[in-house]
Formats: C-alpha cells, sequence, structure tokens
C-alpha cells in the first residue's frame, strides 16, 4: 500500500496542466556562469566539509560532473531556474550533502537544470516522461559544453543521485560509451536509482558494473534502505536506448556496498575512512516541501554524533540494507518509514570520499 504521507505530497504538487511546448521555461545558457550551480572558482557549498579534519583542494587533475536529484516540488513539469525559491535552496543543500565528498579529488561542474517535478515519477503517463526529457535535454548540453570548453582532456566521474542518476545512465550511453571519452571516463556514481541487472549490458555495453574498490570504467550504484524494507511502489520511469518504459520495482538492481566495494550479501562494518554526515542548516526545506521561497539560512554540514552502523547487499532485490545504532537512532525521525534515500550518500559520505581517491590512484 502507497504510504499514506506521500499520497498527500503527490496531490499537492500535482501538475495543474499537461505538459505542453507553451509552458516550457527557458532552456539555460551554459555560456553563463549563473546557469551553473557549481564551478571550480566559484566558492560555493560543494566546498563543505563537516570537520576540519578534511582538507579542500579547489584545483585539480581530475574532473566530476554531478547531475543534483530532485529538489523541484511544484504544480509545474520543469523548474525555471530561479535562484530566489526552494528548488534551488535544495540545490544548494544537495551540493553541500553530497557533492563535497569530491571537495578533496577533483574539480566540481554541476549545471543547473530543468529539473522535472518529483510528480514526474508518478504520473504514468507522457507528461512525466516528457518532463524527464527536457531535463535531461539541458544535462546533454551542459556537459557537451563542459567537454568542449572547460575539461581540456582531463579525466572525468560521471556523478548523480536520484533524478541525477537517471539522467547520468541515459548520458554515459549517449556521450560515452563507444567513445573516444571512454579514455578519459573514470568512473559513474549513479547512485539512488535503479538499474536492473537485466538491462544493463543493454545501457552500457562496454562498461562493467563495479564488483571492487579499483576497477575503472565501471558504473557505481546503490539504493539504501533499513534492513527489511521493500519498496512499496509498483513500478518507476526507466530510460532505455529504444526509448521509456517503466520498470517493475521488484526487479533486481545493480548494487555495491560503499562499506565493503562488493555485493556480497554479508554484512559489513564502517571502514577506517568512514564519516556519516547530517545538513545542519538552520532551515531543512527538505522537510517542508510546500516552501516555496530561498530561506537564505546558513548552510553546513558535520558528522553524526552516533556513526556505528552495518550494510550489506540483499541478494534477492539488490537494494543495500543497513542496521546498527545510527540506523536505530533514524527510525525516531518523524518522517522515517525504512527508505534512506536521501542519506544514500550522506551515509556513506567518508567512505566514498576516500574510495574516489583510491579509484583516481587506480586509474592513474
Amino acid at each position: 500500500m502507497a504510504d499514506e504521507n506521500l499520497l498527500k505530497l503527490l496531490e499537492l504538487v500535482r501538475p495543474e496542466s499537461d505538459f505542453t511546448s507553451s509552458n516550457i521555461p527557458s532552456e539555460p545558457d551554459y555560456r553563463l556562469k549563473d546557469s551553473w550551480a557549481a564551478l571550480p572558482e566559484v566558492d560555493s557549498y560543494q566546498y563543505l566539509v563537516p570537520s576540519d579534519d578534511y582538507s579542500i583542494k579547489k584545483s585539480n587533475d581530475i574532473d566530476v560532473f554531478y547531475i543534483h536529484p530532485t529538489g523541484f516540488f511544484e504544480k509545474k513539469w520543469n523548474f525555471n531556474l530561479d535562484k530566489n525559491s526552494s528548488a534551488y535552496e535544495r540545490t544548494e543543500v544537495m551540493l553541500a550533502n553530497q557533492a563535497s565528498v569530491f571537495n578533496e579529488s577533483c574539480n566540481i561542474y554541476a549545471p543547473a537544470y530543468r529539473q522535472a517535478t518529483y510528480y514526474s515519477f508518478f504520473s504514468n503517463n507522457e507528461n512525466g516522461l516528457k518532463a524527464l526529457d527536457l531535463a535531461y535535454k539541458d544535462i546533454e548540453r551542459a556537459f557537451d559544453y563542459y567537454i568542449e570548453n572547460f575539461n581540456n582532456g582531463r579525466p572525468f566521474f560521471i556523478y548523480g543521485h536520484s533524478q541525477g542518476a537517471l539522467h547520468g545512465q541515459r548520458l554515459i550511453h549517449n556521450r560515452i560509451s563507444n567513445t573516444s571519452l571512454k579514455n578519459q571516463f573514470i568512473n559513474g556514481y549513479l547512485v539512488g536509482y535503479v538499474i536492473p541487472e537485466n538491462s544493463f549490458s543493454n545501457l552500457f555495453p562496454d562498461l562493467i558494473a563495479s564488483k571492487n574498490s579499483l576497477d575503472t570504467g565501471s558504473i557505481i550504484s546503490w539504493s539504501t534502505v533499513a534492513e527489511g524494507f521493500v519498496r512499496g511502489r509498483a513500478s518507476t520511469p526507466h530510460w532505455k536506448p529504444d526509448g521509456w518504459g517503466f520498470q517493475d520495482m521488484t526487479k533486481k538492481i545493480i548494487s555495491v556496498n560503499p562499506f565493503s566495494w562488493t555485493s556480497e550479501s554479508s554484512w559489513y562494518e564502517q571502514d577506517a575512512h568512514h564519516c556519516s554526515i547530517i545538513n545542519k542548516s538552520n532551515n531543512d526545506v527538505f522537510m517542508d516541501l510546500t516552501m516555496l521561497h530561498h530561506t537564505n539560512s546558513k548552510k553546513s554540514i558535520g558528522a553524526t554524533r552516533i556513526q556505528n552502523f552495518q550494510s550489506r547487499i540483499n541478494s534477492e532485490n539488490g537494494l543495500l540494507e543497513t542496521r546498527g545504532d545510527l540506523i536505530d537512532k533514524m527510525r525516531k525521525m518523524r518522517s522515517f518509514n525504512g527508505d534512506l534515500h536521501s542519506f544514500d550518500v550522506m551515509l556513506f559520505w567518508g567512505s566514498v570520499r576516500q574510495n574516489i581517491i583510491d579509484r583516481i590512484d587506480a586509474f592513474l
């Protein structure tokens, strides 16, 4: 049965009209700095760290092209890139919570884009798919501009979460697989969106699903839940080279465990580099999804007070299950339902940060 809170949210954000060419926001111009959520030379939230124990480096020999997740919860199909909006503030929060894992090792490039509204993933019709197509169009144009004007032949990662991971799948297929750019491509961290096991070779014909902490030319993915949680949704939009479909959510997905960097079903303790983080913003725009305006609140990240937990890959469905003291503490949150999607990166922030460095060394 669908979560009651989810059904209420979907009613609040259901667009009031069909997707048409007349209600499309103006496309971003990636020649302009203002059309980027993050650039290496612009001090912003991607440069936050949880403590002084972590160093930041703003000029690197490696890049990351980061595609942020959904932060748009309004009754329109696509975001208009208004930087005074709550949707853009959520992008800033994601730069802090997610993009920051790369701020010691990579130049961070993150386009602002006409992201599809949250409702697009539940509409089960052409409207939502058209909104996702429009969002992807921006990502592809931004990537092309990045390669032509910023990259200068450096090795790079593709990194996306949730909606960003969905667009990242499509981008790697269309722009990197079977092209000369594959020689510069280190890995794709495509976290928090399904990559069906039986679709992998079709999506990524010349890449591999990651099996260890050092492989390159691979796709790295996981979707985090509390132990025993089963997602109630029947399906979700899934792009394939022959067009859109709706993926059965019960089918097994590609996944690795960030504590072991394998797909084993054994429980693993946190590693030596582990650090789970929490967002310490004064006003949490992810709690009040009806908020429309930017709060201009101060933002920071810090280590969670409790750090201990374990994780494993569920051998039947591929979900990354978690248990332990930190997860028990999270169960007390008002919004907790067992799905830890919003914490996919934050729970494993320190381990992912070190793994990026390890994979760069392996690639070089």
